[in-house]
C-alpha cells in the first residue's frame, strides 16, 4: 500500500499547473482576509489556513509562498496597521509554511498534528515583531489572539487536508 503523499510528492507537476494552485490558495487567503476572528488587530482573520493546508498537502515550496503571499494581501486589505513590521511577520509566516511542509513530510505517523503545531508556534511567536509598534504590554495582550486565530486557522487547514488527502491530483 503506498502513501498518498509521497505519490503526490514525486509526480512532476507542471509549472503552469502549480502557478494557478498557488494563485488559488492565495486568492482564499485574501478572502479568509475579509473575516476577521476576534482581536485588537484588524490583521486577525481567516488567512493563514490556505497556506497551512498548501503546506501539508502540496509540501513546503508552495506552503511558504501561499503563507507569505496571504499575509502580505491581509495586511494591505486591512490597511497595514503595523506598518512596515507586516514584511518580517510575512517572512515569518512563510517560514512557517516552509516548516508545516517540512515537519509534515518528515514524520509520518504523526506528521499532520506536529506541522500544525510547529506552524501555531511560530504564528504566535511572530508577536514578538510587533513590539516596536506596539510596546511590551499591549504586545503581550494581544499574544493570546494570535494563540487562538492561529489554532483555528491550524484546525480548518488540518480538517481540509484530512478530508481531501488523496483526492485531489494537481
Amino acid at each position: 500500500m503506498t502513501d498518498d503523499r509521497s505519490e503526490i510528492a514525486l509526480k512532476r507537476v507542471p509549472f503552469a499547473y502549480r502557478i494557478a494552485r498557488i494563485a488559488v490558495l492565495s486568492s482564499l487567503s485574501v478572502v479568509g482576509s475579509f473575516m476577521h476572528l476576534p482581536g485588537p488587530i484588524p490583521s486577525v482573520a481567516f488567512d493563514s489556513w490556505p497556506g497551512f493546508f498548501a503546506a501539508l498537502y502540496f509540501g513546503a515550496f508552495d506552503g511558504a509562498l501561499v503563507s507569505g503571499i496571504g499575509h502580505v494581501a491581509t495586511s494591505i486589505i486591512n490597511g497595514f496597521p503595523l506598518g512596515i513590521l507586516h514584511f518580517p511577520i510575512a517572512l515569518g509566516l512563510t517560514f512557517a509554511g516552509w516548516a508545516i511542509g517540512v515537519v509534515n513530510r518528515l514524520n509520518r505517523s504523526w506528521g499532520l498534528v506536529a506541522a500544525l503545531i510547529v506552524g501555531v508556534a511560530i504564528n504566535t511567536g511572530l508577536v514578538i515583531v510587533a513590539v516596536p509598534a506596539l510596546g511590551w504590554a499591549a504586545t503581550i495582550s494581544f499574544a493570546p489572539f494570535l494563540l487562538f486565530a492561529a489554532c483555528v486557522n491550524a484546525l480548518v487547514a488540518g480538517l481540509a487536508y484530512s478530508a481531501l488527502r488523496g483526492r485531489l491530483r494537481l
